[in-house]
C-alpha cells in the first residue's frame, strides 16, 4: 500500500461532485451482462463479478451512449490476469415482499448518491441498468473491490503475530521485528485517514453515511481504500435542523456494534453520528480486535448505549490516538470531532510514524488475544437493521427509555 503523504482528498468541493453528476453514465440491459462468481451477499443484494459484456446495438440510445457502452465492454476484463474489473449489484430474489420493497428503495438511493459523488475513497459506479431505479430488475455496476477492511484486519493480525515472534539473540535477549511493526502501523493509520477523508467529503455535501463498519469498507487491487453501500446515506436539509443543530431522522439505523447511542435511542442526531462509528472502527484497526465481542443486544444496550462503556484504550498507544477515540465516541454529540480535524490529526500521526520508520522504536502493537466469545448470539450486533425492521420514515417520534429497554431485550440487531 502506497505510503506517500498526499493532500487530503476530503477537501474537494461540492462543485466537483456536481460536475461528476453531469457525466454520462453508461446504461446496460441485464441480458448484455454475463455474470461470473458470487463475490458478495448483503441483506437485500447479491454481488457478482462480471465475466463479460456483450452489447446489443438495439440498446444504444445515442452515439455518445453507444461510445461509452463500447468502452465499458472493452475494459471489463484485465487482460494480463483475466480477472473482472467490475461487479454487478442486484436485488436478491428470495426476499419477502416487504423486504423486497425496502431493497428496491435501498438500491435506488445508492445509485442516486453514487451518480453525484466523486472521491478517491468512495466506490465508483461504472454503469446502471437501462430501467427505472424503482423497477425490480434494476442493478448497478461498480468497480471491483477485492478485499474488505475485515479481510485486511485479519491480514494485519497475522503479520503482527509474525513480527512479534520473539527471536533469542546470542546473549539471551529477545526482540521483535520493529521495522515490520512500524510498517504495519503506517499502513493502518493511512487506511484510517483514507476512511476519514471519505466521510469528510460526504459531510461537506451535507450527507450523513450512517453505516460505517469494516464490512462496508473495501480495498481495490492497488491498495486504495473505498467505502461502499450507500443505502442508508441521507442528505441533510437545512429546514430539517432544529435549534440545537440536530435532525429528526430514522433511529436504530445501521449495525448496532458501530451505531451511535443517540441513533440507537431514536433521538435526534446529526453528522456527528458518523464520528462515533469512526471511533469504533479506528479502535478496531488499532487493536485488531472486534469491539464488544461477546455482547448480545441487551448487554450492548445496558453497558454501551445507556451505561457509556467504551472499548479499552491501550496505555502503550500514543495519547493522541486515545484522545481522538475518546472525543469521537463521547456520549456528548457536541464534543465529537469534525472530520476535517480527524483527517488532520491522522495526517500528523502518519508523518510522525514515517519519520520514525528507520528507527528502532516501535509502538506496541501486539494484538490482543481473541476474545472468548460467549454463546449469546453476539453476531447479531452486526446484522443490518434494515432487515426485518420497520422504518416508517425519517420522522419517527422519540420513544421513552422503557421502550428502548424493551426493544433491546430481544436480539433484533
Amino acid at each position: 500500500m502506497d505510503m506517500h503523504l498526499e493532500g487530503s482528498p476530503g477537501r474537494q468541493t461540492g462543485r466537483n461532485s456536481e460536475n461528476h453528476g453531469d457525466a454520462l453514465i453508461p446504461k446496460l440491459a441485464f441480458t448484455e451482462i454475463y455474470m461470473g462468481n458470487l463475490v458478495g451477499k448483503g441483506g437485500f443484494s447479491l454481488v457478482y463479478a462480471i465475466h463479460k459484456i456483450v452489447l446489443d446495438p438495439v440498446f444504444d440510445t445515442s452515439e455518445r451512449q453507444a461510445a461509452c457502452r463500447q468502452e465499458l465492454s472493452r475494459q471489463c476484463i484485465v487482460e494480463e490476469t483475466d480477472e473482472s474489473r467490475f461487479v454487478i449489484k442486484m436485488l436478491r430474489d428470495d426476499l419477502p415482499e416487504d423486504e423486497y420493497a425496502k431493497g428496491v428503495l435501498d438500491l435506488a438511493v445508492e445509485a442516486r448518491f453514487l451518480k453525484r459523488l466523486s472521491h478517491p475513497h468512495i466506490v465508483q459506479m461504472i454503469a446502471t441498468a437501462n430501467s427505472d431505479p424503482l423497477e425490480s430488475r434494476f442493478f448497478v455496476v461498480l468497480e471491483m473491490l477485492g478485499l474488505t477492511l475485515d479481510d485486511k484486519i485479519s491480514e494485519w493480525r497475522t503479520d503482527v503475530n509474525k513480527a512479534m515472534s520473539l527471536c533469542c539473540g546470542p546473549f539471551g535477549y529477545c526482540c521483535a521485528n520493529n521495522v515490520l511493526l512500524n510498517k504495519s502501523w503506517m499502513e493502518r493509520i493511512l487506511v484510517s485517514k483514507s476512511i476519514a477523508s471519505a466521510i469528510e467529503y460526504l459531510h461537506s455535501q451535507d450527507i450523513i453515511y450512517r453505516d460505517l463498519k469494516p464490512e462496508n469498507i473495501g480495498i481495490d487491487e492497488s491498495g486504495q481504500v473505498k467505502i461502499f453501500d450507500f443505502g442508508l446515506a441521507k442528505r441533510l436539509l437545512p429546514d430539517d435542523k432544529n435549534a440545537a443543530g440536530l435532525y429528526r431522522l430514522t433511529g436504530n439505523t445501521g449495525s448496532l456494534r458501530y451505531m451511535a447511542p443517540e441513533v440507537a435511542l431514536n433521538q435526534s442526531y446529526n453528522l456527528k453520528a458518523d464520528a462515533y462509528s469512526f471511533a469504533i472502527v479506528f479502535w478496531q484497526i488499532c487493536s485488531l480486535t472486534v469491539p464488544y465481542a461477546g455482547y448480545n443486544c441487551k448487554m450492548h444496550a445496558d453497558f454501551v448505549i445507556v451505561g457509556g462503556h467504551r472499548p479499552k484504550i491501550k496505555k502503550s498507544w500514543p495519547r493522541s490516538w486515545g484522545h481522538l477515540m475518546e472525543t469521537c465516541w463521547s456520549i456528548d454529540i457536541f464534543e465529537r470531532q469534525d472530520f476535517d480535524r480527524i483527517v488532520q490529526i491522522l495526517d500528523d500521526e502518519l508523518k510522525i510514524l514515517i519519520s520514525k520508520n528507520h528507527g528502532s522504536d516501535a509502538v506496541d502493537i501486539k494484538p490482543k488475544k481473541k476474545n472468548k466469545v460467549l454463546h449469546m448470539d453476539a453476531g447479531l450486533l452486526d446484522v443490518d437493521t434494515r432487515i426485518g425492521y420497520h422504518q416508517d420514515s425519517d420522522t419517527l417520534m422519540e420513544i421513552d427509555p422503557d421502550a428502548v429497554q424493551k426493544l433491546h431485550e430481544v436480539d433484533i440487531i
